[in-house]
């Protein structure tokens, strides 16, 4: 150890203590609910685009192609940041994540942030992201 590093490693801060708290309270800004009708000029969430056909269920072999486009995205990704799904781990770690995200747009349909059809749509499209590592 040189003299110019400390003998013992520095305390982390601690979270939520009073007013060193390294997290911003995010109800203090929070005064008003969403309402439930979209501004003037904006589209809702809950309709379709009109011209849009309403989704058909792909074929299997569509649906491996587009599994295997959604894989090699996700592996870029992970590549570009010193990673990839190959690995056990990492594999194991973004299915976990994807899970969170799938469990946070149950509580936004409970909450009444997105219906249940925005949540079935996401939560298709999680699924097949959920396939990835198998496909790298």
């Amino acid at each position: 150890m040189s003299a110019a590093e400390p003998a013992t490693p520095p305390t982390p801060p601690t979270l939520n203590a009073g007013e060193d708290a390294a997290v911003i309270p995010i109800n203090a800004r929070r005064t008003r609910r969403r309402s439930p009708k979209p501004p003037g000029g904006t589209a809702s969430m809950d309709t379709p685009p009109e011209g849009n056909p309403p989704r058909q269920s792909q074929p299997d072999s569509e649906r491996q192609a587009v599994l295997r486009m959604v894989a090699e995205q996700m592996e870029k990704a992970f590549n570009a940041a010193g990673r990839t799904l190959s690995d056990d781990e990492t594999a194991y770690v973004y299915r976990h994540t994807l899970g969170l995200v799938a469990h946070t747009l149950e509580g936004a349909t409970v909450s009444g942030i997105i219906s249940e059809g925005q949540r079935d749509e996401l939560t298709a499209l999680i699924s097949g992201m959920r396939e990835a590592p198998q496909h790298v």
